[in-house]
């Protein structure tokens, strides 16, 4: 029996189970969006920030480039007040909490498309490099009634490099641990044709990812290695008419701590991981006031273990949507029909390797005398779980020269994995293929400044309920838990006396509901405060990033308690001439040591030195 490959995905079921498918212009550094830009994944169609009734965080291009050495979980964490449970530094698995759902409750699209694993039901973050990235958009809160199963905490969509202008890029940064990157790419406008390509690599020798609190625990370094390639391209084949294809590629090579063998020696264990995908979009103005859009795409997850025991497992998405916009007198209605067809291959021997969901979905978006309201209904028909509805409503009053007030109630589901359900028994793990999908209750009141005020602010109280959550009580899974995640988030930022001001802050009661006890990995407070400011050529920003202590088990063992934190950021931009600019940016200055998850160390201090060319 393999052991060891499936003891690695249990662990990674765990992370997704307990810790649980149109560039818009830059942002100012560390600011809010601007509220004019466009963003699409809130409504699944374009419209501005301003408008948008959820909570919406956008996250550009520029702010990315001063991020420095760190990960899209980490940036998440600092730019958009998410939580995440990381398993060490470069190319170790992590997973992210919004509003403290579970990692598998929060769904990761890749331009678009679902590209996670169907087996852990979450997505390879640690492999998406931040020089593949040209914005990310974060919307939080129920949205399972718009992209059905796996979207009760909200939606992380990343958006491969792109532009709509033409250009020309290049990086070249190195850093702590000999990390080496590599990036370039070009947009090119020929008459109706645009295209987009970009591609790059990374190596670094990082340290080892365990620390002696670990199961097993091998001291020597566990270098990380990526290669990525995007290509974007649209047709304009007639005035109202447009074919767009959309394909990327990363792959990532970490070494992991396996255990020792029966003479205690270390086997050099490897991940080799590839997230992929492509996509076609036909887009066609039918009539006045109604546009068409049908996308067809693939994603797919492979990762291949390679130890004394190997194993392999992938997972294919298919995906299919139609959608049909119609103008209102007072805003849009949007009607599509979706299918999603999952398919793992892995030579574990899974008893069932295939899953179909076909869905039909409606929203509204409308305006009038002040008021907005948000409405979408949904239906996802699984063939093993049969027919699901879910549904959500915002509704907004503008309270004049003062803020906008809205509220939102919805309800989601989200399905076991195959690994919850078919995966092949070992010693400790046996699949239960009659578990039930876990359901969800939400509300949120959210009040906001309006725009063209000097200081932008946001306060979000929400209040989450989710049933028949998914727990392992050895040695199989069963839907045994209830939680309750309650909280308060508010962000604020200003101009002061030419310094720009942005301060955050979660306050939060994840609970489990049988027990009282405090969900997994999740902290009460957590937040964030950062300061900018620009003096002729150059620009200096500095943050501070600070967590409450959590507890790495379910039971609020003393043994799993992981101190509170704070790490501080800073970075120094240089703009040398109009094509070429220096960034030097440091994280974790202090090299503060500490845990995301038991017996693995965080990233401790690292600096990176970027040169970078971009035309015009």
């Amino acid at each position: 029996m393999k052991k060891q490959p499936l003891a690695g995905l249990a662990a990674a079921m765990a992370l997704g189970a307990h810790a649980q498918p149109v560039p818009a212009p830059s942002a100012p550094l560390l600011a809010f969006q601007p509220l004019d830009a466009i963003v699409v994944t809130a409504a699944r169609t374009p419209q501005r920030a301003a408008d948008a009734l959820r909570d919406v965080e956008v996250i550009t291009r520029e702010t990315i480039d001063l991020a420095g050495p760190i990960s899209v979980a980490e940036l998440l964490q600092r730019q958009a007040l998410v939580e995440f449970r990381g398993t060490g530094g470069p190319g170790q698995p992590a997973g992210l909490f919004l509003r403290g759902a579970n990692a598998g409750q929060t769904l990761v699209l890749i331009d678009g498309l679902r590209a996670g694993s169907a087996t852990v039901g979450t997505t390879s973050l640690e492999n998406i490099p931040l020089d593949l990235v040209e914005r990310i958009e974060v919307v939080k809160g129920p949205l399972s009634s718009l992209y059905g199963p796996d979207a009760i905490g909200g939606v992380v969509q990343v958006f491969t490099r792109a532009s709509a202008k033409p250009r020309l890029f290049a990086t070249l940064g190195y850093g702590t641990d000999a990390d080496s990157r590599l990036a370039a790419g070009f947009t090119a406008i020929e008459g109706a044709l645009t295209a987009s390509f970009s591609a790059g690599a990374r190596r670094v020798d990082a340290p080892s990812a365990t620390n002696a609190r670990a199961f097993c625990h091998d001291p020597d370094r566990d270098p990380y290695e990526n290669a990525f390639a995007n290509l974007h391209a649209e047709a304009r084949l007639a005035r109202d008419e447009s074919l767009a294809f959309a394909a990327f590629a990363s792959r990532g090579r970490a070494r992991f701590d396996g255990c020792p063998d029966a003479q205690g020696r270390f086997a050099n264990d490897r991940n080799v991981q590839t997230i992929s995908g492509a996509s076609v979009q036909s887009s066609m103005l039918y009539a006045p006031g109604w546009e068409s859009r049908l996308r067809v795409g693939q994603g797919r997850d492979a990762l291949a273990i390679e130890s004394a025991t190997p194993a392999r497992f992938e997972t294919r998405q298919d995906q299919a949507s139609w959608t049909h916009e119609f103008a209102t007198p007072a805003g849009r209605v949007l009607a599509a029909v979706e299918t999603l067809r999952q398919k793992v291959l892995s030579d574990t021997g899974f008893t069932r390797t295939r899953r179909t969901t076909n869905s039909a979905w409606i929203s509204a978006d409308e305006s009038w005398k002040g008021w907005k309201l948000e409405a979408s209904a949904r239906r996802d028909d699984d063939d093993q779980f049969g027919t699901h509805d879910t549904g959500a409503v915002s509704l907004g009053a503008t309270w004049p020269g003062v803020a906008l007030v809205s509220a939102t109630v919805g309800r989601g589901f989200r399905a076991p994995t195959f690994f919850d359900l078919y995966a092949p028994a070992s010693d400790f793990y046996v699949a239960n293929p009659d578990l039930r999908p876990e359901r969800s209750r939400s509300r949120e009141v959210g009040v906001r400044s309006l725009s063209g005020g000097a200081w932008r602010w946001r306060l979000t109280a929400f209040d989450h309920r989710i049933e028949d959550l998914i727990a392992y009580v050895f040695p199989t899974v069963l839907n045994v838990r209830r939680a309750r995640i309650r909280g308060l988030e508010a962000e604020a930022e200003a101009t002061l006396w030419g310094t720009r001001v942005r301060a955050s802050l979660a306050a939060q009661r994840p609970r489990d509901e049988d027990t009282g006890l405090l969900l997994q990995g999740r902290a009460r407070r957590f937040g964030r405060v950062e300061l900018s400011r620009s003096f002729g050529a150059w620009r200096l920003a500095a943050g501070l990033t600070a967590s409450g202590p959590r507890f790495d088990s379910a039971d609020e063992s003393p043994a799993s308690r992981l101190p509170g934190y704070a790490i501080a950021d800073a970075s120094v931009r240089w703009r040398i001439d109009r094509h070429w600019s220096a960034e030097l940016t440091g994280t974790n200055l202090a090299d503060r040591r500490y845990e995301h998850t038991v017996g693995y160390d965080a990233p401790r201090r690292a600096v990176l030195l970027n040169l970078r060319y971009e035309a015009p």
